[in-house]
């Protein structure tokens, strides 16, 4: 079965809970969409965020947390100077978790992130505004080749979901990126367990310019009425 899939599902199993403050909701919400990943016997998946009614806007959202819970984007992220990451803090007299959310910002041509997995987590990433690519294989880490490394266009509102242990990769080219990445559970940064890279080095900057297909194509195409 392929790494990704396009999926829409009925009734929006991720829907954000309006009962709770944004980031318990948006962990909440990643969590359903790795259970249902696994039910689907999916390994990685891509959808698209979007409200279900007037006025609903997520940026708006993210934006009225960020002003209520400011966070300073820290660089270089895992190593890349074009890359910057943050971690949202727990709001005051929230229940402590060890599940969390980053605010990554992809500079313009932020392209030599290598191909890499992380073995002990899951991910949960939205596109919050921007562009750019998501770059997955089904080949293991351990067993990386770089020849079968599917390029899939990373789009304001895209949700890029993936089980522990897939290797893959973002880059951007002459737009930045902003994501939400919910890391389930949290791994600190600089522990040596947060990320595995290949022995195999890919990254977009080596290899994007000579993919041979440029095409533009329909997608994504999901049932929303049945014929009766």
């Amino acid at each position: 079965m392929s790494a990704l899939s396009s999926t829409l599902v009925a009734n929006a199993p991720t829907a954000l809970d309006p009962d709770l403050e944004l980031q318990p909701r948006l962990l909440a919400m990643a969590e359903r969409a790795i259970e249902h990943l696994r039910l689907r016997g999916n390994r990685a998946a891509v959808c698209r965020l979007r409200g279900r009614g007037p006025g609903t806007s997520f940026k708006s959202e993210v934006e009225a947390w960020e002003r209520r819970y400011p966070v300073e984007l820290a660089y270089p992220f895992e190593e890349n100077e074009r890359v910057g990451g943050a971690v949202w803090p727990n709001p005051p007299g929230a229940v402590p978790c060890c599940n969390a959310v980053m605010k990554l910002r992809w500079e313009s041509r932020a392209n030599d992130l290598p191909m890499h997995s992380h073995e002990h987590s899951d991910r949960c990433i939205i596109v919050l505004e921007g562009r750019g690519f998501f770059h997955v294989t089904d080949e293991p880490a351990n067993a990386f080749t770089g020849r079968h490394v599917r390029t899939v266009a990373a789009r304001e509102r895209d949700v890029f979901v993936f089980s522990r242990g897939v290797t893959h990769t973002f880059s951007t080219f002459d737009h930045p990126m902003v994501l939400l990445s919910c890391h389930l559970p949290f791994i600190a940064l600089d522990d040596p367990k947060q990320y595995m890279l290949p022995a195999v080095r890919w990254t977009a900057a080596e290899q994007l310019p000579v993919c041979p297909d440029h095409t533009i194509d329909l997608d994504g195409w999901a049932s929303l009425a049945n014929v009766v």
